[in-house]
C-alpha cells in the first residue's frame, strides 16, 4: 500500500518498484492512494534553487523533468496509461495487480515516481501524478522539481512565498498536511507534508481535491 502522509512503512528497493505482498484494489469510490516508506534520501542543493531540469524532458533522465498542473516531464493528467508507459524506458512497470498504475524507482532508491489512472475503465485518463520520497527526513534531491526549483525536501515556508497565494490543509487520513498550488485547470500541484516533519516527502499533481490517500491496496 502506498501513501503520502501517515502510511505502512515499506522499504524502497533499486530495481524494484511495488512493495512485496501488498494486495491491489481500488476503493469503493473509484480513487486509489500514495506512499510512505524508511528509506534514506542523498542530499542534493537547496529546493530554493533554480530549477536545473531542461525545457526538454529526457524520459531517460527525470532530473530533467519539470512538475506542473499540467503533469511531471513526460507524463501528462489527461492522458492514456498504456501509451504513456510505452514511451517511458524499461526501468518503468506496471503490475498484474494493480493495473491502474505505473512505478519507477531511482537507482539509489531516494525517490521514486508513480502515476495512476481512473478506474472506470482501461483507458480512462491519467488523473495523479506522484514524485514521491521514503526517506524519514526528506530532503531536497536531484529529482523533478516546479518552475521555481521546488520539489521533495521543500519547507511550507519556501512553497508559500513562491505562491503566496497557496492553500493550507490537512490530510484525509492520518495528521499529515499538505500546500495546494493555485491552478487554472481542473489539476493541481501539491505539497504533502508527514505529521512533524519539514521537508514535502511527495510533489503531486492531481486533478482530486487532495493527493489520494493510497493508490494500490
Amino acid at each position: 500500500m502506498m501513501n503520502t502522509r501517515q502510511r505502512s512503512a515499506i522499504v524502497l528497493i533499486a530495481g524494484l518498484v511495488l512493495a512485496t505482498g501488498a494486495a491491489c484494489a481500488p476503493g469503493a469510490d473509484g480513487t486509489e492512494p500514495t506512499s510512505s516508506a524508511t528509506s534514506t534520501a542523498t542530499p542534493a542543493p537547496s529546493p530554493s534553487a533554480s530549477p536545473t531540469a531542461s525545457p526538454s524532458a529526457d524520459p531517460q533522465d527525470p532530473t530533467t523533468w519539470i512538475i506542473s498542473e499540467d503533469g511531471v516531464g513526460p507524463i501528462e493528467i489527461g492522458g492514456v496509461l498504456a501509451d504513456t508507459l510505452a514511451e517511458l524506458p524499461s526501468t518503468w512497470t506496471d503490475d498484474e495487480n494493480c493495473t491502474w498504475t505505473a512505478w519507477w524507482n531511482a537507482d539509489d532508491s531516494s525517490y521514486g515516481v508513480f502515476f495512476v489512472r481512473g478506474t472506470e475503465s482501461e483507458d480512462a485518463p491519467i488523473r495523479e501524478i506522484s514524485v514521491y520520497t521514503a526517506a524519514q527526513t526528506p530532503v531536497a534531491l536531484a529529482s523533478p522539481v516546479t518552475a521555481e526549483g521546488l520539489g521533495l525536501g521543500a519547507t511550507k515556508e519556501e512553497v508559500l512565498s513562491a505562491y503566496p497565494d497557496a492553500e493550507e490543509g490537512t490530510a484525509q487520513i492520518g495528521e499529515g498536511t499538505w500546500v495546494k498550488v493555485p491552478s487554472d485547470s481542473d489539476a493541481h500541484i501539491f505539497f504533502d507534508y508527514r505529521e512533524d516533519v519539514v521537508g514535502a516527502s511527495d510533489v503531486v499533481v492531481t486533478t482530486g481535491d487532495q493527493p489520494s490517500y493510497e493508490v494500490c491496496g
